[in-house]
C-alpha cells in the first residue's frame, strides 16, 4: 500500500491538469472525491504535472487550519526527493512575510496558510505576529522617516513584552531580503488603506482614542500582504477543504486581497485554483433545512458558477429543473410506466454529466444493495430498567416528562448523568431507592445487583466482552502463529465506533465501561477507587535489571533472532527451538554456547547481565555498539535516577567466555517476548537505518520503550488480566500469546505510507501518551461529582476539565484532546471502544484498527449514516486488512521468510498484482469482496428504528439522484420503493462525475 496515484486518481490528475492549463477559460476545477479516497494525492500529482519544467513556480496551499496544513504540506511535495522537497517548503505561514524570507533554492516554492491569518478582509483587523510588527516598522522608518516617533508608547508592540526583542533581532536580519520594488509597493498600498497624505493620516488614526490599537496596525498588515501579493502572485493556487471558509469564494470589496488572489489585479490573469473537498456542496437537506425561505440546494450553482462562470450556471439550473420534474412524475408513476420518463431523465444526466466533468470529479465508492444483511437484533428491556424509567420520570418535571424516554433509552443511570448541563434535570435532586441502581465510589468493587437498568448498555456488552476489552493489545489480522493465553478466547476485534444522540451518551458509556473493566480485574472491597489505579509493577528500583532487560531493544537480538525463519505452521516450541539455533549462531567468537563442565552449567547469571557482556563482546562491524546503546540510554530518560543506575550495572556487567543453558534458555525468552526486542524488530522491518545511532533512532527506540511502552503496559488492569506473577514471565508470555510483534509490523506497515519509516517511533509515541478524562456523575450531595476514568472506552473530545494522567496517578495533566483521542483510537492499544456525537461524524478517520460500528441512536438522516460508516470504511482500515490476510497471509508469510521482510509489504504487492484488473484501482485498499462493516442498532423490539434502519439504507441509494433539486427528503421519501430492481434502475440516474468514468480513452 503505497502513496503513488490509482487509476481513478490518475484520471483526476488529467482532468485537473487540463482544466488548469487552460480547457476551462476560468482554470478552475474541483476534485471532490469521497471522503477517504486520497484528494491530497490527487493534488500532490497534479501539481507535479504542473510544475513541471517550469523556471519558477510558486503555489499557495490554503486550508482550514494549521492542524490540516501541517499533516497535507509536506504529502504535496512528495513527488520531489527529500532535500528538494524541504527547500521547497516555506517556513512563512502568512502573505505579509513573503518578502522577508531569504532566497530561494529551487525553482518550486510553496507557502503554507489560513484564510483568517492571511486573507482576513477588513471585518477581521488585529495585531498579528510580533515579527509582522516588526517589519512594518522598519518599512515604516525607511519610507516615513520619523513617524512611528509620532505613535502613542508601545503602539507597535501592541502588547508584545519579552518576545519583542527578539522579534525585532529577526526582523533586522531579514529586512535586507525585502527589495527596493516591495518598498515602494507598500508605500502605495498605505496610500490605498490610509488615503492621503499617507503620513498625516497614519499618524492621526495611531493618535485618535476611537480607533483601537489592533485595527490600526491591522490596517497596516494589510497593506504589507497588499504589497507581498503584488510582488509575489501565485501560479497555482489550492483551497483544501475550502467549505470550512466558503465565503473566501465570494470576496469584494470588503476583502481585496482574497479578491485579488482569486481574480487576478486590475484585469490581469488570475491563477489557477484547484478546490478540494469531499463536501463541496449539500448532498441532500432535510425539511428543517429548506424551510424558512433557505435553499441549501443553491450551494450547488453559486460553486458551479464559481467554477464554470454565470452561463454554465443558467445551464444548469434549466437541465437540473427539467431533471426534478422527471424525478418527481417517475415517484409518481407506477413501476410498471416509468420507463419512459426514466429514458427522458437519463438523456439530460449524461448532458448534466458533460457539463460538469470539464469543472470537476467526484468518484464514489460503489453502493450495493444490502439485502444480505440479517436484520438487526433488537436489545433485551428487563423489568428493572423500567425501574430506572419510572424514578427518572418520577423525578421531573410534569411539562418536560414526555421528553423522558428518549433520555432513559439513550443515557445510561440519566439522573446521574445529565446533571446541570440538561435542563430535564438542572436544579433537581433524585432520591436514592433500593429498586434503582445508584453509582458511589465507596461501593464501586461492587457491581449493581441486575446492572444499570440500560438495554443498550447490556447489550454492548454481550458484543465487546469486559475481558476482551481488559487486554493491552487487539491480535493482528495476520497471526504468524495461533494466538494463546487470553487472546485466544476474543473472536472479535475488540475496537467499536459508537455514535449516539445525546453529548451525556459518551461520557456516561465510556465511564460506566470503564468501570466495569476496572471493577472486575482490580477492585476489592478494601482498596478507594481513587487509589486503584496507583499500583505500579514496572516502575525500576535499584539493582532490578531485568525491568530494564525487558525494555532494552538489544541491537543483538533483534538482529540475531527472526521469529518468522522456520518452516510453515510452526509451533511456539519449535520457534523457540530456531531461536537458540540463531542465538547460538550470532554469539561472539569469545563466548561458547555452552559450559566447560557440568558445575558451571548450572550458573544462572542474571539474563539483563548476560546480555549485557554479549553486546559488549561483539566484534566488527558490531564492535562499538554497546557504547553507543549505552548513549542512547542515557539520553532517553536523563532525569530518570533509577534508570540511570541500571545503565551503570550494565556498564560494569563482567565479561562472560560462555552460557550456560539456563541463560541461553532467558535470551530465548527476552528474544521472542521482551517487549523492548518484539518493537525494536518489528521497526526494523520498516526502517532498516533502525542502528545507524547518528540519525538517532534508537535513541527514540529506546526512549518510546522506557517511557511509552512500559508506562502503558503497567496499569493495574493489565498486570490482573495476564497470567503469570513475575513481571518478566508475565510480560514476556504476554507478547509471545497475544502476538505482539505481528501487531506492530502491521501497524508500522499501516503508518508508514504517513508519517515515513523514520516518523513512525514518534507517531506511536504520541499515540500512547493520549491523557484521559473522567465524567463526573452527580453524587448525593449538592454539587457532590462522582469522578470515573475513563480508559477502555472513551468518549470523543468530551471528557471533563479534571483529567488523570493515563500512565502515572498524575491529576495536574491537561485533559486529552480530541486528535489525541483518534490517534490513540487509530492504534491497536487502548481505548477499544470510542462513543462520540455528531462531532465525529465527518472529516476524521477512525479505521485503521475499527470495522465495527454501533448505532446507539439512530440517525435521522441517509447522509449521517454514509457519513457515519464513512469513518470506518476507508483507505486500507481494517475492513479489508482483515480479508487480505486470510487470502493472501500464507503467501505473504512464506515470502517474508525468503527475505526477512514485512509480511504486510508482501501482502500489498501481491494485492495490487491480484487485483490489477480493476481499472478503477478502488480494489483492494477501499472495496473487497468480503471486506464487509460489522453494523450494530442498538434498538429496542418493534422500535420504529428497525424500520427506520431499513429505509435509510434504501435512500442512502438514491440520495444522490436528489442533487441539485429544491426539496430533497420529500423527493427521496417520493422514489423510495421496496422493489429491488426500481430501486437500481433509480441508481442509474445518480449523476456520476468521476474523472476515471468519463476519461478519453487512446
Amino acid at each position: 500500500m503505497s502513496a503513488s496515484s490509482k487509476p481513478f486518481q490518475k484520471a483526476t490528475v488529467a482532468a485537473a491538469t487540463e482544466a488548469l492549463r487552460g480547457a476551462n477559460p476560468l482554470r478552475r476545477f474541483l476534485v471532490a472525491d469521497e471522503v477517504g479516497l486520497g484528494k491530497t494525492v490527487v493534488a500532490r500529482d497534479t501539481l507535479a504535472a504542473l510544475c513541471d519544467n517550469a523556471r519558477k513556480f510558486t503555489v499557495y496551499y490554503i486550508s482550514s487550519g494549521h492542524k490540516v496544513a501541517d499533516q497535507n504540506k509536506t504529502e504535496l511535495l512528495r513527488f520531489l526527493d527529500e532535500d528538494a522537497a524541504d527547500a521547497a517548503l516555506s517556513k512563512v505561514d502568512r502573505v505579509g512575510l513573503i518578502p522577508f524570507e531569504e532566497k530561494r533554492a529551487g525553482s518550486l516554492r510553496l507557502y503554507a496558510f489560513t484564510p483568517l491569518t492571511s486573507f482576513p478582509g477588513t471585518k477581521r483587523l488585529y495585531g498579528g505576529k510580533a515579527v509582522e510588527r516588526a517589519f512594518i516598522k522598519l518599512l515604516l522608518d525607511e519610507i516615513y522617516p520619523g513617524l512611528t516617533d509620532a505613535f502613542p508608547k508601545h503602539f507597535i508592540e501592541h502588547g508584545a513584552t519579552t518576545g519583542w526583542r527578539r522579534a525585532v533581532a529577526e526582523a533586522e536580519e531579514k529586512f535586507e531580503h525585502a527589495s527596493t520594488g516591495f518598498k515602494t509597493a507598500y508605500g502605495r498600498a498605505l496610500r490605498s488603506q490610509f488615503g492621503m497624505p499617507a503620513r498625516h493620516a497614519i499618524a492621526k488614526m495611531a493618535n485618535d482614542p476611537k480607533i483601537s490599537h489592533g485595527h490600526t496596525i491591522g490596517l497596516m498588515r494589510s497593506a504589507l500582504a497588499q504589497a507581498a501579493l503584488d510582488s509575489t502572485m501565485p501560479h497555482l493556487v489550492i483551497l483544501d477543504e475550502f467549505q470550512c471558509y466558503r465565503e473566501l469564494l465570494d470576496a469584494g470589496a470588503d476583502n481585496p486581497l482574497a479578491k485579488q488572489l482569486l481574480n487576478g489585479k486590475d484585469g490581469t490573469t488570475a491563477p489557477p485554483i484547484l478546490l478540494l473537498s469531499a463536501t463541496p456542496y449539500r448532498f441532500y437537506a432535510e425539511r428543517w433545512e429548506t424551510g424558512a425561505g433557505a435553499a441549501p440546494h443553491l450551494e450547488l450553482f453559486d460553486l458551479i458558477a464559481f467554477l464554470g462562470g454565470t452561463d454554465i450556471r443558467g445551464k444548469a439550473e434549466t437541465q437540473f429543473r427539467r431533471f426534478g420534474d422527471l424525478l418527481h412524475l417517475i415517484g409518481r408513476l407506477p413501476v410498471e410506466k416509468r420507463q419512459p420518463a426514466i429514458a427522458e431523465a437519463e438523456t439530460i444526466k449524461h448532458e448534466l454529466e458533460a457539463l460538469l466533468t470539464p469543472l470537476m470529479s467526484r468518484t464514489e465508492r460503489t453502493t450495493v444493495r444490502e439485502g444480505k444483511e440479517p436484520p438487526p437484533k433488537p436489545v433485551r428491556i428487563e423489568p428493572h430498567d423500567l425501574d430506572v424509567y419510572r424514578h427518572f420520570t418520577k423525578g421531573v418535571a410534569e411539562k418536560l416528562r414526555t421528553s423522558t424516554i428518549a433520555y432513559w433509552l439513550s443515557v445510561p443511570l440519566p439522573a446521574q448523568s445529565l446533571g446541570e448541563r440538561y435542563q430535564i434535570t438542572r436544579g433537581l435532586d433524585f432520591p436514592a431507592t433500593r429498586s434503582v441502581p445508584r453509582l458511589g465510589v465507596t461501593t464501586w468493587s461492587k457491581p449493581p445487583r441486575d446492572g444499570w437498568g440500560s438495554a443498550k448498555l447490556r447489550a454492548l456488552g454481550e458484543i465487546v466482552p469486559t475481558d476482551a476489552l481488559a487486554l493491552p493489545w487487539m491480535l493482528p489480522s495476520l497471526t504468524w502463529w495461533d494466538a494463546a493465553g487470553p487472546w485466544a478466547r476474543v473472536t472479535h476485534p475488540q475496537k467499536m465506533l459508537i455514535f449516539s444522540r445525546f453529548r451525556a451518551t459518551p461520557q456516561s458509556v465510556a465511564a460506566l465501561v470503564s468501570l466495569e473493566v476496572e471493577r472486575k480485574f482490580v477492585a476489592k472491597p478494601s482498596l478507594q477507587y481513587e487509589n486503584a489505579w496507583k499500583k505500579r509493577h514496572l516502575n525500576p528500583k535499584p539493582n532490578q535489571g531485568p525491568t530494564l532487560a525487558l525494555f532494552h531493544p538489544s541491537p543483538f537480538l533483534i538482529r540475531a533472532v527472526d521469529p518468522l525463519d522456520v518452516r510453515a505452521s510452526a509451533s511456539i516450541r519449535r520457534i523457540r527451538a530456531r531461536a537458540r539455533q540463531q542465538i547460538i549462531r550470532a554469539l561472539p567468537p569469545s563466548i561458547a554456547p555452552e559450559a566447560p563442565n557440568k558445575r558451571d552449567g548450572r550458573r544462572r547469571k542474571p539474563a539483563w547481565a548476560v546480555l549485557a557482556a554479549i553486546e559488549a563482546a561483539q566484534k566488527q562491524p558490531y564492535a562499538g555498539e554497546f557504547a553507543s546503546t549505552q548513549r542512547a540510554w542515557s539520553k532517553a530518560a536523563p532525569k530518570d535516577a533509577a534508570l540511570q543506575s541500571l545503565l551503570d550495572l550494565r556498564s560494569e556487567a563482567e565479561p562472560i567466555s560462555w552460557i550456560s543453558k539456563w541463560e541461553l534458555d532467558a535470551l530465548v525468552e527476552i528474544s521472542l517476548g521482551a517487549p523492548g526486542v518484539v518493537a525494536g524488530r518489528a521497526l526494523l522491518r520498516h526502517l532498516p537505518d533502525l542502528f545507524d545511532f547518528k540519525a538517532k533512532h534508537y535513541r527514540k527506540l529506546a526512549r518510546f520503550c522506557w517511557t511509552k511502552l512500559r508506562t502503558y503496559l503497567d496499569r493495574p488492569v493489565f498486570w490482573a488480566v495476564l497470567p503469570g506473577e513475575d513481571a518478566t514471565a508475565k510480560y514476556q508470555r504476554a507478547c509471545v500469546e497475544g502476538c505482539l510483534e505481528a501487531v506492530l509490523d502491521e501497524h508500522f506497515w499501516l503508518r508508514k505510507s504517513k508519517v515515513g519509516a523514520a516518523g513512525l517511533i514518534d507517531d506511536l509515541s504520541a499515540a500512547l501518551s493520549a491523557n484521559i478524562g473522567t465524567f463526573g456523575f452527580k453524587g448525593q450531595a449538592k454539587k457532590d461529582k462522582i469522578r470515573i476514568r475513563c480508559h477502555a472506552a472513551v468518549p470523543f473530545g468530551m471528557t471533563e476539565s479534571e483529567p488523570i494522567r493515563q500512565d502515572q496517578g498524575d491529576d495536574t495533566q491537561r485533559p486529552a484532546r480530541s486528535e489525541e483521542i483518534r490517534s490513540a483510537f487509530n492504534t491497536p492499544f487502548w481505548p477499544y471502544i470510542l462513543a462520540t456525537t455528531s462531532v465525529g461524524q465527518e472529516g476524521l478517520d477512525f479505521h485503521s484498527w475499527c470495522d465495527r460500528l454501533g448505532h446507539w441512536d439512530l440517525c435521522s438522516s441517509p447522509v449521517d449514516l454514509e457519513q457515519r460508516e464513512g469513518r470506518v470504511q476507508r483507505f486500507g482500515g481494517l475492513t479489508v486488512r482483515r480479508p487480505l490476510a486470510k487470502m493472501l497471509g500464507a503467501d505473504a508469510l512464506a515470502a517474508a521468510r525468503r527475505d526477512g521482510s514485512s509480511p504486510w509489504e508482501m501482502i500489498a504487492a501481491c494485492a495490487n498484482k491480484t487485483f490489477k484488473d480493476d481499472e478503477s484501482g478502488l480494489t483492494p485498499w477501499w472495496t473487497l469482496p468480503g471486506a464487509e462493516l460489522k453494523r450494530h442498532l442498538f434498538a429496542l423490539p418493534q422500535s420504529r428504528d428497525i424500520d427506520r434502519f431499513t429505509k435509510l439504507k434504501t435512500q442512502r441509494l438514491l440520495y444522490r439522484v436528489a442533487l441539485g433539486q429544491p426539496d430533497q427528503e420529500d423527493l427521496v421519501e417520493l422514489l423510495t420503493d421496496d422493489d429491488p430492481e426500481a430501486t437500481q434502475s433509480l441508481q442509474r440516474l445518480t449523476l456520476n462525475l468521476s474523472a476515471f468514468a468519463h476519461r478519453k480513452l487512446d
